[in-house]
This record gives structure tokens, sequence and C-alpha cells, in this order.
């Protein structure tokens, strides 16, 4: 091929990538991340590079030259893509002096911190007439004396996903559940006290179990006009700590109102490449509400590819051959998962929902993230199924139904 992938990060999102470019194009991605995966391991589609402190930016801008002066004898455009939040910041913060030499689908600086940013997001959705938790937002330094106008138990999370996990800390949460005062003062003094220095979200708790979820996969061309969009209705989350609110099984479903409602924000400021929205059903108002936009591809993107919808045909169409593409609203139901099968059918409540997903496995409008057949080995078979079974003792370690 006429370009070779460049993939930043270790993660099924990484997997599902190099498996997109993999399936579409026959090229071995190229992957460089601070540490490698069972996931990634023994992989005949990536080629594995592993780069100690890469999110420090002077080691990935200097890993970024010496890869492109190896590459360059090659003559091949080089794609460069961030598979995780504090990857993607790195390539938008230092895209003039990464842009003579990859190929950069992302929108710029500004823009991203529109988004990334909790408090400015949520002004644009107020702009937009978009959805969203009741919100207060908690300044490093502020008062704890402070009340809100929503009742407990409430979500706690920070603005700034990238810094906050820049500040690791024992029982270091994605997202907290508070069930009082006295645990979110607490639980702030001690992100603070980690070093913490970004603002931290407060948000009224919208209930109900995982499979009021949902996540919104968007690709938006060069130009800023949004090409492709799928909604997906999630079946069931990770439960391990760090793992609350990563998507372990979805399913396509519709809703034109909400989406182009999306379609208009992201088209209003300017924005490029692949975006993921999470969002949550509120059986209080019957509002669909918005939590926020990640920029880039979500952990379930494979639900994209594994349904005719391949993720990194859209880029290589956009910043390689430089198409145009009509909007496209995905509408026919599909099941992507990356856990068994058995536990999406024995933790899933919604009985409606069941039926569906026994329907689309009968007729094989299914995919798994990690089962690839061009990617077989014996070690990479027995790491698959030893995953599979360590799902079985997670969920019943940590998964709770929801009261």
């Amino acid at each position: 091929m006429e370009f070779i992938p460049i993939l930043l990060a270790s993660d099924i999102n990484v997997y599902s990538m190099a498996r997109a470019f993999h399936e579409e194009y026959k090229v071995k991605s190229i992957v460089l991340a601070r540490n490698t995966s069972g996931i990634i391991n023994h992989s005949k589609i990536i080629n594995y590079r592993e780069i100690p402190n890469l999110d420090e930016t002077n080691v990935f801008l200097k890993t970024m030259d010496n890869l492109y002066q190896e590459l360059k004898p090659l003559n091949k455009k080089l794609i460069l893509i961030g598979c995780a939040d504090h990857y993607v910041r790195l390539i938008v913060e230092n895209k003039e002096k990464l842009k003579s030499k990859f190929v950069l689908p992302y929108t710029n600086l500004d823009v991203l911190n529109k988004i990334v940013l909790k408090e400015s997001f949520y002004e644009l959705c107020e702009k937009n007439h978009i959805d969203y938790p009741k919100t207060y937002i908690y300044k490093k330094g502020s008062s704890l004396d402070f009340k809100l106008d929503f009742n407990y138990p409430v979500i706690l999370k920070p603005s700034d996903s990238v810094l906050y996990f820049k500040a690791s800390f024992p029982g270091q949460y994605k997202v907290y559940t508070i069930n009082n005062k006295e645990e979110l003062n607490h639980t702030l003094k001690k992100i603070y006290d980690a070093g913490y220095l970004g603002n931290m979200i407060i948000q009224d708790r919208i209930p109900g179990s995982d499979n009021k979820m949902y996540d919104l996969h968007v690709f938006t061309g060069p130009n800023s006009k949004v090409w492709y969009m799928n909604l997906g209705n999630v079946l069931l989350e990770e439960h391990t700590p760090k793992g609350l609110g990563s998507n372990a099984a979805t399913i396509t479903v519709y809703n034109e109102e909400l989406m182009l409602k999306i379609k208009n924000l992201l088209e209003s400021i300017g924005y490029e490449g692949w975006a993921d929205c999470d969002l949550k059903y509120d059986e209080r108002d019957k509002k669909i509400k918005i939590f926020e936009i990640n920029i880039r591809q979500g952990r379930s993107h494979y639900r994209n590819t594994g349904s005719g919808y391949n993720v990194a045909k859209f880029i290589v169409d956009a910043y390689i051959n430089n198409k145009e593409h009509d909007l496209t609203l995905v509408k026919e139901p599909f099941f992507w998962h990356v856990i068994p099968k058995k536990i999406v059918l024995d933790y899933v409540e919604d009985k409606e929902k069941l039926e569906l997903v026994k329907r689309l496995i009968k007729e094989h409008k299914v995919c798994h993230s990690l089962f690839y057949k061009n990617d077989k080995s014996i070690r990479r078979n027995i790491y698959l199924i030893i995953r599979n079974l360590n799902q079985f003792r997670k969920y019943k370690k940590y998964y709770k139904k929801e009261n």
C-alpha cells in the first residue's frame, strides 16, 4: 500500500484499528506504546515497539522524528492515529511539528479543548439544544462549603481526564459514585492531594443500569462535514474500578433527532476526524443526555467495521484519497461484544433487548473485536481463552444490579 498506519497505545482500541486496516488493505500497522498488553501480544497484524515514557512530549517528538527518518526511504504516507486520549492530545498539541511528516486525521487544539474540557463542552450543548445532566463544576482550591441543586448519589469525574490519570494514586477511579457530602469532600481532597490540577465535574446521577447507556460513533471529514454516524445502545459495561464506563457489549440503534443535533454541534465548531459520544437515557424526563465527546474512535469502534463500515477506510478515503462522502446514518441493528456472549445473556436484564441479541446472533449480525480469523496463533488463542474465563470472574466480583 502507499501508506503505513502508526497507532499509539496497546488496548482494544488499538487492536480494533489495526484489524480494520488489515481487513481493508492487508497492511500491517506499527504500534507504539509505553508497554504492551495481552490484547496485542503475538499478533501477526501488528509491528509493536515499546517506547518508555512515550506520553512525555520530548520523548514523543523524538520518537516520531526517528520513526519518520527510518520510514522516509519507503516513500509512503504515514498515518498517525492516537487510540487513547493522552496520545490524541499529544498529536494535536504538536500538530505544527508533525504535519509535514505524518497524515494527521485530527482537528486543531482550540476545537479539541472546546470538547475535552467539560465546562466548555456543556456550553456547546446549551447552544445546540442537547440535553445533559445537571452539573456543578468544582475548581481546585475552592471552598468545600458548596451546595448542589440536585440530590445524592452524584457522579464525580475529572474535567480533564488526561491530566487526571497522570496524577495516579491508589483507589483511583475513572468515575466515582458519591453517596453524601462527607464522601464527596473526602474524595475531592484525595484527588487534589495526588496532584491533579484541573476541575472536577459533579453531576446528577442518572438512574438505570448499563443498558440505559448509549454511544455514538461519528466520522467528520477534513471539510468539517459529518460523513457517518452509528448509535449504539450499551448492553453491558465493564465494572472493574478503572474500567467503569468502558463498553463491553452494544447493539446498533437509530435516533435521527439526536444524531442530527450532535452532527450540527461538531460541524459548527469545525471538528474533523473520529469522535465518540457517551450518553444515557433518563427515565425521569424521558430524555437521552450526553456526558462527553471523546476526540477519538471509541473502544467499541469495531462495531462499525464488523457491520460493513470500516473505520480505517473512512480515514484513508478522507486523508489519502481525498474523497467525499454523503451522510450515512446507520439504521440496521447489529450486535458487538468484547466479552463472552454468555455473560451478555446472563447479566442483561432487559428481556426485549436480550431477544434482539439472540436474533442478531442467529442472523450472524454479530462481531467480536479480538477474534480475527487472519490473526491466529497458539499463544494468542490461549490468551483469548484465558481472557474470556477471567471476564466471568470479574463480572461475578464487580457487577451490581441497579436498585
